[in-house]
């Protein structure tokens, strides 16, 4: 119980430390430079196993997961309108590069350091990490992290395609002309898959966006905390905004569905610096055995 209490004087201290919305502003606007960058590189990546019509279809499902299900929604003209812009913009982009080759993924990645780095920073920051100064090793160590993140999506979109050519609704028992109907079954694999996404690219964040700082625990602990945190908010949020989007039109027309992706990106993004916060808070009270020299200033050094 006391530990339970330490946990949660210790983060509370160092959200007090810590400037959350400036960290999170930094990440949201580097998040809207390298956007449509970073969808080209998974859209390259999963492009080389599936076609590019197919890699381009999972980046949108990637959107809906992702978005609140409101965002998404075709019964009002706007937001159609927003997808189809959007469709508008990368199709040409994918469409004159094809699968983009390595010499395209390289340009692609490197406009895309931004995000990376910010996120990296945000992490340094609140886990007193030293950064890097070399930009070459920055450089790689970006790269190494991006190619993760990539082979998470790749391979979500591969267990995707696999489990459409199957018939998992329905489970025949060998030698007998029983038939076992599973209706459920693809409503259980659409519910659950984002949500494991979701953790994996989180785990890769906190655990290789941190340069292998952040202990496997820790990191474990941080993206179950992030998974469950978007989870709640992505909900609430699109309850909210079923309410509030008819009010948002009145004032800002066509424009509303950007105004929308700015709120949820921003709050995404604080959603990431509270989880890094409670993550050290875990770190210093639950893994290591003793206080650190931060909250113990007159601690001998031997």
């Amino acid at each position: 119980m006391q530990t339970f209490k330490d946990f949660w004087k210790r983060a509370t201290s160092l959200a007090g430390k810590k400037d959350i919305f400036f960290n999170a502003s930094a990440i949201t606007f580097n998040l809207f430079i390298c956007a449509v960058p970073f969808i080209l590189i998974l859209m390259s990546i999963i492009g080389y196993v599936l076609s590019i019509d197919e890699a381009f279809n999972e980046i949108v499902r990637y959107g809906r997961e992702f978005f609140p299900s409101f965002t998404y929604e075709t019964q009002n003209n706007d937001v159609f309108q927003g997808a189809v812009t959007i469709e508008t913009l990368l199709r040409p982009l994918v469409g004159a590069r094809q699968i983009f080759g390595i010499v395209g993924i390289v340009i692609l990645l490197f406009f895309t350091q931004g995000l990376l780095h910010s996120l990296k920073h945000v992490l340094f920051d609140i886990f007193d990490i030293e950064e890097r100064k070399h930009p070459v090793l920055e450089a790689i160590y970006n790269f190494f992290g991006f190619g993760l993140i990539g082979a998470v999506f790749l391979f979500f979109s591969l267990f995707t395609s696999f489990t459409s050519l199957l018939n998992l609704s329905q489970l025949s028992i060998p030698f007998t002309d029983i038939v076992i109907q599973l209706p459920w079954i693809y409503d259980l694999i659409n519910f659950v898959l984002p949500i494991i996404l979701t953790f994996f690219v989180m785990y890769v964040v906190f655990r290789f966006g941190s340069e292998r700082k952040i202990k496997p625990r820790v990191a474990i602990m941080a993206a179950l905390t992030y998974t469950f945190l978007f989870e709640i908010a992505k909900y609430i949020l699109g309850t909210y905004l079923q309410y509030a989007f008819t009010s948002y039109r009145y004032f800002y027309q066509g424009y509303t569905i950007l105004i929308i992706i700015g709120v949820w990106t921003f709050y995404t993004a604080i959603l990431f610096v509270v989880t890094a916060i409670l993550a050290r808070a875990f770190k210093d009270t639950y893994v290591a055995n003793k206080p650190s020299i931060e909250e113990n200033p007159y601690t001998a050094i031997s």
